[in-house]
Protein backbone atom coordinates (compact mmCIF):
# COMPACT_ATOMS: atom_id res chain seq x y z
CA UNK A 1 0.00 0.00 0.00
CA UNK A 2 1.46 3.22 -1.09
CA UNK A 3 1.97 6.44 1.26
CA UNK A 4 -0.63 9.54 0.87
CA UNK A 5 1.91 11.65 -1.70
CA UNK A 6 0.51 14.74 -0.40
CA UNK A 7 1.22 14.24 3.23
CA UNK A 8 4.34 16.03 4.75
CA UNK A 9 6.94 13.99 5.98
CA UNK A 10 8.42 14.75 9.02
CA UNK A 11 11.84 14.14 8.22
CA UNK A 12 12.00 15.49 5.01
CA UNK A 13 15.32 17.72 4.07
CA UNK A 14 14.89 21.44 4.24
CA UNK A 15 11.97 20.82 6.87
CA UNK A 16 12.58 22.20 9.93
CA UNK A 17 10.81 19.68 12.60
CA UNK A 18 8.55 21.20 15.78
CA UNK A 19 10.78 21.72 18.77
CA UNK A 20 8.85 20.64 21.46
CA UNK A 21 5.61 20.29 20.34
CA UNK A 22 3.33 23.73 21.72
CA UNK A 23 6.72 25.30 22.80
CA UNK A 24 7.67 25.92 19.06
CA UNK A 25 4.38 27.25 18.40
CA UNK A 26 4.10 29.31 21.23
CA UNK A 27 7.15 31.05 20.38
CA UNK A 28 6.25 31.44 16.94
CA UNK A 29 3.04 33.30 17.66
CA UNK A 30 4.30 35.11 20.44
CA UNK A 31 6.07 37.99 18.04
CA UNK A 32 3.05 39.09 15.77
CA UNK A 33 0.44 38.38 18.74
CA UNK A 34 2.48 40.92 20.88
CA UNK A 35 2.72 42.66 17.90
CA UNK A 36 -0.85 43.11 17.28
CA UNK A 37 -1.63 43.45 21.22
CA UNK A 38 0.39 46.45 21.45
CA UNK A 39 -0.88 48.26 18.35
CA UNK A 40 -4.10 47.73 18.96
CA UNK A 41 -4.16 49.10 22.57
CA UNK A 42 -2.05 52.26 21.08
CA UNK A 43 -5.19 52.20 19.00
CA UNK A 44 -7.66 51.55 21.35
CA UNK A 45 -6.00 54.49 23.95
CA UNK A 46 -6.20 56.91 20.91
CA UNK A 47 -9.85 55.87 20.13
CA UNK A 48 -10.95 56.78 23.97
CA UNK A 49 -8.75 60.02 23.31
CA UNK A 50 -11.05 60.95 19.99
CA UNK A 51 -14.09 59.60 21.63
CA UNK A 52 -13.48 62.25 24.36
CA UNK A 53 -12.84 64.93 22.50
CA UNK A 54 -15.94 64.34 20.19
CA UNK A 55 -18.04 64.17 23.30
CA UNK A 56 -16.71 67.59 24.49
CA UNK A 57 -16.92 69.08 21.16
CA UNK A 58 -20.71 68.63 20.56
CA UNK A 59 -21.26 69.39 24.73
CA UNK A 60 -19.01 72.31 23.71
CA UNK A 61 -20.97 73.24 20.88
CA UNK A 62 -24.22 73.11 22.07
CA UNK A 63 -23.22 75.50 25.11
CA UNK A 64 -21.56 77.66 22.77
CA UNK A 65 -23.71 80.55 20.77
CA UNK A 66 -25.76 78.78 17.71
CA UNK A 67 -24.20 78.79 14.20
CA UNK A 68 -25.60 79.11 11.06
CA UNK A 69 -27.86 76.51 10.61
CA UNK A 70 -25.81 74.95 7.62
CA UNK A 71 -22.43 74.75 9.90
CA UNK A 72 -24.37 73.90 13.12
CA UNK A 73 -25.83 70.95 10.73
CA UNK A 74 -21.92 70.31 9.53
CA UNK A 75 -20.65 70.45 12.83
CA UNK A 76 -23.10 68.07 14.42
CA UNK A 77 -22.17 65.11 11.40
CA UNK A 78 -18.78 65.52 11.99
CA UNK A 79 -19.34 65.14 15.91
CA UNK A 80 -21.30 61.99 15.29
CA UNK A 81 -19.18 60.45 13.12
CA UNK A 82 -16.03 60.97 15.02
CA UNK A 83 -18.34 58.97 18.28
CA UNK A 84 -19.13 56.35 15.61
CA UNK A 85 -15.60 55.89 14.80
CA UNK A 86 -14.30 55.85 18.21
CA UNK A 87 -17.23 53.20 19.29
CA UNK A 88 -15.96 50.85 16.38
CA UNK A 89 -12.50 51.24 16.88
CA UNK A 90 -13.12 50.75 20.41
CA UNK A 91 -15.26 47.33 19.54
CA UNK A 92 -12.89 46.36 16.68
CA UNK A 93 -9.52 46.89 19.35
CA UNK A 94 -11.56 44.57 21.98
CA UNK A 95 -11.96 42.01 19.82
CA UNK A 96 -8.87 41.82 18.15
CA UNK A 97 -7.15 42.02 21.79
CA UNK A 98 -9.17 38.84 22.80
CA UNK A 99 -8.09 37.61 19.87
CA UNK A 100 -4.63 37.94 20.30
CA UNK A 101 -4.49 36.81 23.99
CA UNK A 102 -6.03 33.72 22.14
CA UNK A 103 -4.07 33.48 20.02
CA UNK A 104 -1.05 33.28 22.71
CA UNK A 105 -2.47 30.92 24.10
CA UNK A 106 -2.61 28.45 21.46
CA UNK A 107 -6.73 28.45 21.31
CA UNK A 108 -9.04 28.59 18.51
CA UNK A 109 -6.92 28.93 15.29
CA UNK A 110 -9.95 30.33 13.49
CA UNK A 111 -10.63 33.22 15.86
CA UNK A 112 -6.81 33.78 15.85
CA UNK A 113 -6.99 33.63 12.00
CA UNK A 114 -9.28 35.64 12.20
CA UNK A 115 -7.65 38.29 14.32
CA UNK A 116 -4.72 38.31 12.47
CA UNK A 117 -7.36 39.46 9.00
CA UNK A 118 -9.32 41.91 11.76
CA UNK A 119 -5.61 44.05 12.59
CA UNK A 120 -5.05 44.49 8.66
CA UNK A 121 -8.72 46.62 8.14
CA UNK A 122 -8.70 49.81 8.58
CA UNK A 123 -12.03 51.05 9.61
CA UNK A 124 -11.70 48.01 12.20
CA UNK A 125 -8.63 47.83 13.64
CA UNK A 126 -8.05 50.76 15.32
CA UNK A 127 -4.01 51.28 14.64
CA UNK A 128 -4.04 50.15 10.99
CA UNK A 129 -0.86 51.51 9.78
CA UNK A 130 0.91 49.26 12.32
CA UNK A 131 -1.95 46.61 12.41
CA UNK A 132 -1.04 45.40 8.57
CA UNK A 133 2.83 44.33 9.08
CA UNK A 134 1.96 42.70 12.28
CA UNK A 135 -1.21 40.88 10.66
CA UNK A 136 0.85 40.00 7.82
CA UNK A 137 3.03 38.51 9.73
CA UNK A 138 0.51 36.45 12.19
CA UNK A 139 -1.03 35.05 8.92
CA UNK A 140 2.59 33.80 8.10
CA UNK A 141 2.81 32.04 10.91
CA UNK A 142 -0.43 30.88 11.73
CA UNK A 143 -0.28 29.08 8.43
CA UNK A 144 2.73 27.09 9.00
CA UNK A 145 1.72 23.74 9.29
CA UNK A 146 3.55 22.60 12.74
CA UNK A 147 2.01 25.92 14.51
CA UNK A 148 -1.64 25.00 13.26
CA UNK A 149 -1.55 21.07 14.78
CA UNK A 150 -0.79 22.76 17.92
CA UNK A 151 -3.89 24.70 18.74
CA UNK A 152 -6.27 23.59 20.79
Amino acid sequence: MSQNPYQSQPNTPGRMPPQGGGAYASNKVKGPALGMLISTIIGVLLALLGLALNILGLGLMAAADQPAPAEFASLMGQGIFGIAQGLIGLIGGGVIIFGCLKMMKLQSYGFAFTTAILAMIPCISPCCLLGIPFGIWGLVVLNDPHVKSSFR
